[in-house]
């Protein structure tokens, strides 16, 4: 799927009303989510679960929309982090 098209309809299930604190804290439960579920994946020693896929997909959406509503694409956004983390690279930083 194109980033674009992915922001157009991810746009789609953005609820009139919703605030920049409601979005802040979603991404917020929904990384919570991620790690809830990793927890889970450590105490059976598996990996890869379908579970932290399903709920970093929505972190994907929290971080969409949050992005969208500050006038930023994820294109932008992807570039800028590139950017970044090459920057980091040549100056020998980590991630």
């Amino acid at each position: 799927m194109r980033v674009k098209k992915y922001e157009l309809q991810a746009e789609c299930f953005f609820e009139e009303g919703t605030t920049s604190e409601t979005l802040f804290t979603g991404l917020a439960a929904e990384v919570g989510e991620v790690m809830s579920e990793r927890v889970k994946e450590t105490r059976k020693g598996t990996r890869h679960s379908d579970e932290i896929f399903d709920e970093l997909s929505d972190v994907l959406w929290y971080v969409t929309m949050i992005a969208r509503s500050r006038g930023y694409t994820l294109n932008r956004l992807m570039k800028h982090n590139i950017n970044k983390l090459e920057t980091r690279a040549i100056n020998g930083k980590g991630n």
